[in-house]
């Protein structure tokens, strides 16, 4: 009987064990199951089995030249142990290759323009001051101001030599980027001839006159290369509201400069100290006369009254040009200002009218915090209310073309569309709406007819799912596709099988079936692959939720059942 009794524990052992494994493998297959057979995107594609680029072929050549095959340095001459070197030669050589053309938009361009503007900015601001306070250029200095000069010189040089011969034009809607026919554009440009007027080489006067900076003057000529690279910056910034301040202050400064330097030239041929307007000889000249010129300039602080008809008519003119140009200046940083927060400005007064207005309605301080989250978090995130809003003064092309640079891997993936034709992607990008969903926000509910199909593009939801609703089921991130069967109006397909609730903030894009049906009309066989697909899963909708555990499944050692009241008092 022992023996017996043994052998009936080991079977239900056993059979325990088994039990519980079978549980596990049916739950596993459960949870492994997507909410829809086409909310994974599949990883990788076709670019594994792209073949290389042969540019990137002939570079790598070099690279491999003593890895994969170290007889072929042999076979031209060199050991294999130096290779390095002709790799080393190779690598200096696709560094320092210089494009035969360069877009006027391109960083190169751009950053080279910036390296001009300084040396305009040195030329502007230093040969004035170098023309009125000689006393700040002397014998002892005067080898590295030359020296600053002719570098100067020659990134002007290098400008029109190199660089602006090499950028591209437009000639009837083409980009042209022929050497021969850029330089001849170029120099048929007003542009080149102000530039060689500004390399007129004056300094050869130095030798009969001496190294007197005023025959540098012809250098300011080219200020149109300083006008070009703010423009340029302008338009390739996102946010360019920084440089045109920046460059308003460098306008209003050296127009304080130019004043400061009339001031002492006007001084010292009145004579230093003759009274008590001009510059009194104490101190450091520039700072002094920079201080004087900046409070005739804006019309502040008391400045020595003059005294000869000369000093009043200098004063007249300052006070004259300091009321024009900052009058100037001021209205440009005004608008610089007005346009930097315009979006913001209208953003607030929208969001004041729905408080107000919501406030009026008497709704619930809960419901109204939630509008006010929406609206504080969509703005943080887009800078816009509307983002559609923002694309609609581009034309139909363009606009398609973002889109589809936006959504289309994404909706190629979706497993209702794979197949179909790209015109019809390219057309239904376009109907993707962008929402966004607060924490806790049911996206659907089980029960509802479906009329969307959801994307999510950031954040995460939850596949809500048990008797309370309350189990989750599965979590989509971003790619992840769900409700798209319910584009479709199939027998069986239009209802929502699950609760579908926003764990964080969430961004989705929503197709409605109504777009979809305005868009597929002009495309009968797609029609016809797309109800074919829908008919497709539904049916493993089906047999997915056939698989779904019933609550005696889930139990392997049943509850006793509770002794009958009766038979517990008869017992007792």
């Amino acid at each position: 009987t022992s023996l017996e009794h043994s052998r009936y524990v080991t079977e239900r052992i056993h059979h325990l064990v088994t039990a519980f494994s079978q549980r596990a493998n049916r739950v596993k297959a459960q949870i492994t199951q997507p909410p829809t057979p086409s909310t994974e995107l599949s990883e990788g594609g076709d670019d594994a089995n792209k073949a290389p680029d042969p540019r990137q072929r002939l570079d790598s050549l070099m690279d491999d030249v003593s890895s994969r095959s170290p007889s072929l340095p042999r076979l031209v001459g060199i050991n294999t142990r130096h290779a390095w070197l002709l790799r080393l030669l190779y690598s200096c050589r696709k560094t320092l290759s210089f494009p035969q053309a360069m877009e006027p938009q391109s960083r190169l361009y751009i950053s080279w323009l910036l390296v001009v503007c300084i040396v305009y900015v040195y030329n502007a601001w230093v040969i004035p001051l170098r023309s009125v306070f000689t006393e700040y250029q002397t014998d002892n200095n005067l080898g590295y101001w030359l020296a600053a000069d002719y570098l100067a010189d020659l990134v002007y040089v290098l400008d029109v030599a190199v660089f602006k011969s090499r950028v591209m034009y437009l000639d009837n809607g083409f980009w042209i980027n022929v050497p021969s026919l850029m330089r001849r554009h170029y120099w048929k440009t007003p542009n080149f001839r102000y530039e060689l007027a500004s390399l007129l080489p004056l300094d050869l006067l130095y030798f009969k006159f001496g190294p007197i900076s005023v025959f540098r003057l012809p250098r300011l000529i080219k200020i149109h290369t300083f006008w070009e690279f703010f423009h340029r910056l302008d338009s390739v910034l996102s946010s360019p509201h920084a440089i045109r301040v920046i460059r308003t202050v460098l306008y209003m400064l050296f127009l304080i400069h130019l004043n400061t330097c009339a001031y002492y030239g006007f001084s010292k041929i009145e004579g230093i100290g003759s009274n008590k307007w001009v510059f009194q000889g104490v101190g450091n000249a520039y700072i002094r006369c920079f201080y004087f010129a900046t409070k005739t300039a804006t019309s502040i602080g008391k400045n020595p009254k003059p005294e000869k008809e000369g000093e009043y008519l200098f004063m007249t003119c300052s006070w004259l040009m300091g009321v024009f140009v900052f009058a100037l200046l001021i209205g440009q940083i005004r608008d610089i200002v007005a346009t930097a927060t315009h979006n913001q400005n209208e953003y607030r007064n929208v969001m004041d009218q729905t408080q107000a207005y919501l406030h009026r309605l008497n709704l619930p301080a809960s419901l109204q915090e939630r509008v006010r989250l929406w609206f504080t978090y969509t703005w943080q995130n887009q800078k816009t209310l509307n983002e559609m809003k923002c694309l609609e003064s581009l034309p139909r092309k363009m606009r398609t073309d973002i889109a589809i640079s936006v959504h289309i891997q994404i909706l190629s993936k979706v497993q209702l569309f794979q197949d179909c034709d790209k015109a019809l992607l390219r057309d239904l990008v376009l109907k993707l709406q962008p929402v966004l969903y607060l924490p806790g926000d049911f996206v659907c509910k089980k029960g509802e007819v479906g009329k969307e199909m959801y994307i999510v593009q950031a954040g995460q939801v939850l596949v809500m799912g048990g008797e309370r609703g309350d189990v989750v089921l599965a979590t989509l991130g971003e790619g992840s596709v769900f409700g798209e069967i319910s584009l479709l109006a199939l027998a069986g397909g239009n209802r929502r099988t699950a609760n579908v609730r926003s764990r964080g903030f969430s961004s989705l894009f929503v197709l409605s079936k109504a777009d979809l049906q305005a868009t597929i009309k002009d495309y009968p066989e797609a029609q016809e692959i797309l109800q074919k697909k829908a008919k497709r899963l539904i049916k493993q909708n089906q047999a997915r939720e056939k698989m779904e555990l019933t609550p005696d499944e889930n139990i392997i050692i049943k509850s006793r059942e509770t002794t009958p009241k009766l038979l517990h008092t008869v017992l007792q």
